[in-house]
């Protein structure tokens, strides 16, 4: 049997990765006791018996001492989860590539310069790591294809993301509150300022009544954000969220009225997933790989138009019927996405590989 090692990088982190460290252990499924998890020497808070050993910096170990670590405890597979693969890995490890998606190649800039330079940095690693790599998997048909638009000769196999399943427990319209949600980042192609916009849009059109918005995932940046809400006119219509734990955000889904997704670009969108999972309208942008996983569940508008979001939003809020059937289908439509469905695909291609 090959003896196949994994960045477990992802599960240092108290939040295990967010979306790709959920993919990185539904793609290790349920044999992950059986792989070899590699990471820095930090705190380890994912359970897992990892080893742990090299540099302390990421970028420094995962060039350096990754490889050395590959080499010494014998790996014959490697599993990078995280879109790239150290430069010199050894050339008798085989490589499996996770490639979410090709949003780095797609131009989107960040304010910071120690973000821009980052991104500059992967950009570049990405091509090396696609030539070297014996399969890639990605997480979308419109991710396999953007992925073969770029690099023509890569083996693409797609397994898509999937949400524990305590998520797959719908709560009813009737017993919400009034309020909605947006769980996103301050990367650009998540295009929060563009849903803020967006949002004030619909608040003029509902007049007295806007139901308010809570927003996960921007409390760091809430500083940046506070004078285009006061430009907007809509300071007190916005809360944002600290960070949340898994169970805490679920709840909030449950308990909104409807989510908003407004990205410009993503390769799955697990915040669409989680929304229709737990019976929660969503209103989403209509391009990249949202369509393909919201099928004709969500509320779909131009992401590139602030009005268009603020339409959106006052035809889902004002009407309750059209509520309760864009739950119904969203719950229906998740699942597709269920997780004993995506472990049947990930046990299928570990079969392939020749693991299990």
């Amino acid at each position: 049997m090959l003896k196949i090692g994994y960045d477990a990088q992802a599960f240092l982190s108290p939040n295990g990765g967010l979306g790709k460290g959920l993919q990185l252990r539904n793609l290790l499924g349920r044999t992950i006791d059986k792989f070899s998890g590699f990471a820095t020497p930090a705190p380890n808070h994912s359970g897992l018996n990892l080893i742990q050993e090299g540099a302390s910096r990421h970028r420094v170990w995962q060039q350096v001492s990754l490889p050395s670590s590959l080499r010494r405890h014998k790996i014959d597979l490697f599993l990078a989860p995280e879109n790239t693969a150290p430069f010199f890995l050894p050339s008798s490890v085989r490589l499996i590539l996770v490639l979410h998606d090709t949003i780095l190649q797609q131009g989107f800039q960040w304010r910071g310069l120690k973000s821009r330079l980052m991104d500059t940095y992967q950009r570049r690693q990405i091509p090396a790591s696609v030539s070297r790599a014996e399969v890639i998997l990605t997480v979308s048909e419109y991710s396999r294809s953007e992925i073969l638009r770029l690099f023509p000769d890569a083996n693409v196999h797609v397994i898509p993301c999937t949400i524990p399943e305590t998520w797959f427990d719908p709560t009813p319209i009737e017993t919400r509150e009034d309020f909605l949600l947006m769980v996103t980042s301050s990367a650009p192609h998540k295009n929060a300022a563009g849903a803020i916009a967006g949002y004030a849009q619909y608040a003029r059109l509902a007049g007295n009544s806007p139901a308010p918005v809570k927003i996960v995932g921007l409390s760091r940046e809430v500083d940046s954000y506070k004078p285009l809400l006061k430009e907007l006119g809509i300071t007190g219509l916005v809360s944002f969220m600290p960070f949340l734990a898994e169970d805490e955000l679920r709840t909030l889904y449950r308990t909104a009225r409807a989510a908003i997704i407004p990205s410009f670009a993503e390769g799955f969108g697990i915040p669409l997933l989680e929304a229709m999972a737990t019976g929660t309208p969503v209103l989403t942008s209509n391009v990249t790989s949202l369509p393909e996983v919201g099928g004709e569940a969500p509320f779909y508008f131009d992401p590139h138009k602030p009005a268009d979001i603020g339409a959106a939003i006052a035809t889902v809020m004002s009407d309750a019927s059209l509520q309760l059937r864009m739950a119904s289908l969203g719950v229906e439509r998740a699942r597709d996405f269920h997780p004993s469905l995506v472990s049947k695909l990930v046990d299928c291609f570990w079969r392939e590989v020749g693991h299990v």
